[in-house]
């Protein structure tokens, strides 16, 4: 088995697209090992051998003889600082042989599990990782230990790339559930209007028949859902506020008129658009990418003050500034802000220069347009 054809299995892995237990058993047939750990932390926070799920001895040795694993406990401390070979090491490396030889972790734990010699690499991420091969009988050569310190600098990628699609992962779910908590359509969209994120209002509502806006089902397997309006000259002024929003722009809104039944009324929507805020991104935008871009709808005819908590849930501003905020969007100055709520001047200009930073609005004339946008949403 070629060593090439092992990295990238490593990297599949580390990317979700691969089984780390194949990539282990993989591993085990070139060192000829015995068995190996590798172990990471999962979603739940509870550690698991990616290797090994459901090996013998795995809970045994999580349960008790982790914590007095003299092996692990001294591979933990060594930091690869660049030179792969100083991460690698056999018991003798680490320990006092004949001492350990006399612990309870070897004498009731690793003897019995076809321990007895061990490989073990430090992969230097910042769980401090540590992947280990076992032998019952034949001890491990330096040139096991060179190929693994060959290994080792892959592993650390793999592993790494590994955290930070599952983080990723996590503050999409984070950032989209705050959009879900809206009272509006709330989506997300591409420079090209390709829907990335739509909450269940506006599955509900645009998916349907009989407005001027709507989610557009994907005419292909390989394309996305697209967010369209039907009059030729609102699409076109769409098209732009989302350009302007993925480049970097602050966007817009529009008003789109729908038949009410009524012939004294003409109900309206309003479409706000804006770039997402960041603090909801999947991941940083790359110089020259385009930015995901935020659309609210939601009929004109509601009109109250944005609910103190949606404040916090979208921007994280405490009770406080959640306070200052609303009073901004009131029409309320500094300096009357300070006065009815008993405090200094500067701590007000102080709350709110942490309420644009929280927003990512410019100025407060941007903080106005987003407080505006968000009285339209509130119920």
């Amino acid at each position: 088995m070629e060593f090439s054809s092992i990295i990238g299995d490593i990297y599949d892995a580390g990317s979700n697209t691969g089984d780390w237990k194949a990539v282990g058993h993989k591993l085990f047939n070139y060192f000829g090992a015995d068995a190996g750990t590798l172990r990471l932390r999962r979603p739940n926070g509870l550690w698991a051998n990616v290797f090994e799920v459901s090996a013998e001895g795995e809970s045994t040795y999580s349960n008790y003889y982790s914590h007095i694993d003299p092996i692990r406990a001294a591979i933990s401390k060594v930091e690869p600082n660049g030179n792969w070979a100083t991460a690698v090491a056999v018991v003798s490396d680490l320990v006092d042989e004949e001492h350990y030889r006399k612990t309870e972790f070897y004498a009731d734990f690793a003897r019995s599990v076809g321990q007895n010699h061990m490989l073990l690499g430090a992969v230097g991420d910042r769980d401090h990782t540590i992947v280990g091969f076992f032998r019952d009988s034949v001890e491990f050569s330096d040139r096991d230990k060179r190929t693994l310190a060959t290994l080792l600098p892959h592993l650390q990628r793999a592993i790494q790339l590994s955290q930070r699609l599952r983080k990723a992962e996590m503050d999409a779910c984070v950032g989209y559930a705050a959009f879900e908590s809206l009272p509006g359509a709330a989506l997300v969209v591409d420079a090209d209007l390709n829907v990335l994120f739509a909450n269940s209002t506006a599955e509900c509502t645009l998916s349907g028949r009989g407005l001027p806006i709507a989610i557009k089902a994907a005419s292909h397997a390989d394309n996305s859902p697209r967010l369209a309006i039907n009059a030729r000259d609102k699409s076109a002024q769409l098209r732009a506020l989302v350009e302007n929003a993925a480049h970097g722009g602050s966007g817009g809104a529009l008003r789109l008129e729908l038949d009410s039944g009524d012939d004294d009324h003409i109900d309206q929507l309003a479409v706000f658009v804006s770039p997402q805020p960041p603090q909801f991104a999947t991941r940083q935008v790359e110089f020259g990418e385009t930015a995901p871009v935020l659309v609210l709808v939601t009929e004109l005819s509601r009109h109250s003050a944005p609910r103190p908590s949606l404040l916090s849930d979208l921007f994280g501003l405490s009770i406080a500034e959640g306070a200052v905020a609303l009073a901004l969007l009131g029409g309320q100055t500094a300096e009357t802000v300070a006065r009815e709520r008993d405090v200094s001047l500067e701590t007000v200009r102080s709350q709110i220069r942490t309420v644009l930073r929280k927003t990512d609005a410019t100025n407060l004339r941007d903080f106005e347009r987003i407080g505006a946008l968000l009285t339209t949403l509130s119920h």
